[in-house]
């Protein structure tokens, strides 16, 4: 099969998420304890234990790099198969497969016994495995599922309904794109772009920075980590946010949420600069488009919104 560019604008859609990197930015808050809360999660607490393998190998060799994926491979699968049960079967091809050997009735298009760092595309429905890093553009034209034990270094190109499952780490140097339904898994940070035209279902097993697109109809965005990037709406289409922060997110980035031109905005968070509580908490208020909830107070200085 000889490669072709995908058939559609990615340029200006690409275009369009950059732009909004810089929309509206606030600086990123200085968070002393961000780790903690990261420790309390047990799939979290799991793969981090890998990533401080990676951070101490004894040597730079991509045999010794590539083991200790394989070896967090297992408990990404654990932390996957954990969100699909409660995220309405999230993940569903994955978890499949993981069982039976059963991908959709689609072989590996793409199955990469180390890093991928040629660009590689499909012009239809494929999957794609790769046992290391992706830092070179990846682009599939129909329905996928598409494994990355290691991270993400460059552009994720998809169509259709497409699951995403990332063992480490969406750097900022990456971009996802989505013409269609997104299920993705990250099992490290996030600091790239991405986003997605239909409804999706977003885990970041770590904290998120970088841009995230919400899309139309629906998103549901869990993030075990800090929020500490943005959630924009989709322009002129009816959006739905759910959303739930293990970690902290400032009251000022919840208030953006409410006025951001989302339909609704329903939000558990963590830790923030607020008393626990509901909020808004101004009962004489018109119908609030955002409610959330905050469990613990990271500072006891700081006072509720009006």
């Amino acid at each position: 099969m000889h490669p072709i560019m995908p058939n559609r604008s990615l340029p200006a859609l690409l275009l369009v998420l950059v732009s909004l990197v810089g929309c509206n930015a606030r600086p990123q808050p200085d968070i002393s304890n961000e780790l903690r809360v990261l420790e309390q999660h047990p799939t979290t607490a799991a793969i981090d234990r890998y990533e401080r393998q990676l951070d101490q190998r004894p040597d730079d060799s991509e045999a010794n790099r590539l083991a200790v994926y394989a070896e967090r491979w297992r408990s990404v699968q654990q932390a996957v198969a954990h969100r699909g049960a409660t995220h309405r079967d999230a993940f569903f091809g994955s978890r499949t497969y993981w069982h039976t050997g059963s991908t959709r009735g689609i072989s590996w298009a793409q199955d990469q016994q180390g890093d991928l760092d040629v660009f590689f595309t499909l012009p239809g429905k494929g999957n794609v495995r790769v046992l290391g890093d992706v830092n070179a553009d990846l682009a599939i034209g129909g329905n996928s599922i598409v494994h990355i034990l290691g991270d993400l270094n460059a552009t994720l190109d998809l169509q259709g309904v497409c699951e995403v499952i990332i063992g480490g780490d969406l750097s900022d140097q990456a971009t996802i794109i989505c013409d269609g339904q997104l299920e993705l898994f990250v099992g490290g940070d996030s600091t790239g772009i991405l986003g997605s035209t239909a409804s999706s279902t977003v885990v970041i097993d770590g904290n998120a920075g970088g841009t995230i697109q919400a899309s139309a109809p629906a998103t549901v965005l869990t993030i075990t980590g800090d929020l500490l990037g943005e959630v924009l709406p989709p322009k002129n289409k009816e959006a739905l946010l759910t959303l739930r922060v293990d970690g902290y997110v400032p009251t000022a980035k919840m208030l953006d949420f409410a006025s951001a031109g989302f339909t609704r905005v329903n939000a558990t968070i963590g830790l923030s600069d607020s008393p626990p509580g509901l909020y808004p908490q101004d009962p004489n208020a018109p119908r609030p488009k955002a409610r959330w909830v905050v469990l613990e107070q990271n500072s006891t200085e700081s006072s509720p919104p009006e």
